[in-house]
């Protein structure tokens, strides 16, 4: 199916990962459109594509242009969504009603138009489980008033919905990132640690670690989750959920003290508590590890781009952008 020239169309385009993946759809001869609010995305991650590609500022909450775009499509990546722990502690009320109703309008339109769509989950919906994370994993959340979790009720029911409109007959794949980094990620207090531990290290700022550092995460560069995406457009990938990761685990304080050292950066490090950073009852996942057996089975796909080469990579992106 990847072969020949599809039309596929983009929601949440203008973002990190979208626009990865819409440069790259673009430069194997797809043709691409983009929508997105602007609410997490910036339109000038690529001016120079989106001068040649259709790009319309509207929310996945349209549901009559939502029908219309999905009509005139042949995949549809859908990566719209509130996202962020900002947004899950501050404005839980919008993200669940804004994902759930903009995924329930990208599926109903895709089933009756017969289009696939590949869905962009998160390694949250594993929430506090003992990794390995395995796709047939159970899942443990902790307790509601912990509106920390609301974001992985959220992206574990939008995969709900995809694989009852599957029942149906929807050509649907979900693929649930674990930590995604690399050129264009999102800085600032509330962003993935990457980024943010990059932004201060350029500047000379502390470099906040939160908690006592030794919580792990597996980091995947940017370029092999687009790959494994486009990858899951193949109908062998139909009603499946499928882990888009790495196993090169790290604790954040060594990632903070790398980060330092290929930045070639005095920056101190500064150990911070998370009830300073988060309200409202934050609970830290400890470890998070994937079984990425599945992706390498059903997408025969691998990551191929080690830390050290994506980390330098990220950095000196963000020295000349930052």
């Amino acid at each position: 199916m990847t072969q020949k020239s599809l039309k596929c169309l983009i929601t949440g385009g203008a973002g990190f990962i979208g626009s990865h993946l819409a440069e790259e759809l673009v430069n194997r001869g797809h043709r691409v459109t983009i929508i997105d609010n602007l609410y997490n995305g910036k339109q000038t991650y690529h001016d120079d594509l989106f001068q040649k590609i259709p790009f319309l500022k509207i929310s996945v909450l349209d549901h009559e242009m939502i029908d219309l775009l999905v009509a005139n499509h042949d995949v549809i990546f859908h990566l719209g969504a509130i996202l962020g722990v900002k947004s899950t502690m501050d404005r839980s009320v919008e993200l669940m009603e804004t994902n759930i109703d903009g995924t329930r309008n990208v599926l109903r339109a895709a089933l009756k138009y017969d289009k696939k769509v590949v869905f962009a989950s998160t390694s949250e919906v594993y929430g506090k489980a003992t990794p390995p994370f395995a796709e047939d994993g159970d899942r443990l959340y902790g307790a509601t008033n912990k509106l920390r979790w609301c974001y992985a009720v959220s992206k574990t029911l939008e995969e709900t919905l995809c694989l009852g409109y599957g029942l149906k007959g929807l050509k649907v794949s979900v693929v649930r990132y674990f930590n995604i980094y690399g050129p264009r990620a999102k800085e600032g207090p509330y962003a993935g640690v990457i980024p943010r531990f990059i932004s201060a290290a350029l500047k000379g700022d502390p470099i906040q670690v939160y908690g006592d550092g030794t919580q792990t995460r597996c980091f995947t560069y940017i370029s092999d989750a687009v790959e494994a995406t486009i990858r899951a457009i193949d109908d062998e990938c139909n009603n499946e959920i499928i882990n888009i990761g790495s196993q090169s685990e790290m604790n954040i304080l060594n990632l903070a003290k790398l980060v330092r050292k290929l930045s070639h950066s005095n920056s101190p490090i500064l150990y911070v508590p998370f009830e300073d950073v988060y309200p409202l009852g934050f609970e830290e996942i400890p470890n998070r590890y994937p079984d990425v057996s599945k992706m390498s089975s059903l997408l025969s796909f691998k990551p191929k781009v080690s830390f050290i080469e994506g980390l330098s990579e990220t950095i000196e992106w963000f020295k000349e952008n930052i």
